[in-house]
């Protein structure tokens, strides 16, 4: 949850928490009808399905580009007019030619939204340990001090409050889709909600910060299954809120 300064090492995909693998079987491509959306700011572009080829170019979350195949954990783009890659866990394909499917890769068809604005500066998975925990249960959200942070979804506030390296979060409650969630908004710098109080998708919870185990402005947002459960060292009831925005 601790937000470091970026550098070239950490934000080597975009995010620190992915782990990068070697080339693998290359599959077939699946032909013009497929596209590819970006989900997150900066996501690199690369000459090659590896860290070790060469960043070409940086892309936003909402640009979207041909599918072209995989490999490994790579996807191939169509990225000006050359065949490039970009890391597929910050990528969400679709078929251009099922309009219900691509309505659904713009909509928030998972019934989520993303809860502030600004580019993800920590992903979810595997960490260094460096500051106590060796499994990042959520995501980062580099933002400035006092930026709006909104509701993920409609839902009833469970808990609010300032403790331990939380510092002031919020939590909350949901059923989407018929599935019980746990949205977490931690870091904040101020807190409008109360417990017990419903609110609708977008509202406003809270403001951006850094309080409680944090270096540097950001919003650390997690999703969890079900009821809440941290761990410190596997992903507990939490899971990838990349698969969710």
């Amino acid at each position: 949850m601790k937000r470091t300064i970026t550098t070239l090492a950490m934000s080597a995909l975009v995010v620190s928490g992915f782990a990068a693998t070697g080339t693998g079987k290359v599959e077939a491509s699946s032909g013009s009808s497929y596209k590819v959306k970006i989900k997150a700011d900066g996501l690199r572009v690369r000459t090659g399905p590896s860290l070790k080829h060469r960043i070409v170019d940086g892309v936003n979350a909402g640009q979207t580009f041909k599918y072209l195949g995989q490999t490994g954990n790579w996807t191939k783009i169509m990225h000006k007019g050359e065949k490039r890659y970009v890391y597929s866990g910050y990528v969400k394909k679709y078929n251009t030619s099922n309009k219900s499917a691509k309505k659904a890769s713009f909509s928030s068809s998972t019934g989520f939204m993303r809860p502030t604005s600004g580019p993800i500066t920590q992903g979810y998975g595997n960490a260094s340990g460096k500051y106590g925990y060796t499994f990042h249960n959520g995501i980062d959200f580099g933002a400035p001090t006092g930026a709006p942070v909104k509701a993920a979804a409609a839902g009833k506030v469970i808990k609010s409050s300032y403790q331990g390296a939380y510092g002031n979060h919020v939590m909350v409650e949901h059923k989407v889709n018929g599935i019980s969630y746990t949205t977490v908004y931690a870091h904040l710098s101020k807190r409008s909600v109360f417990v017990g109080q419903s609110i609708p998708k977008g509202a406003n919870i809270g403001a951006v910060g850094s309080t409680g185990n944090s270096f540097g402005s950001h919003l650390h947002f997690e999703i969890h299954r079900g009821n809440y459960t941290y761990s410190g060292s596997s992903a507990a009831s939490s899971v990838n809120p990349l698969a969710f925005l």
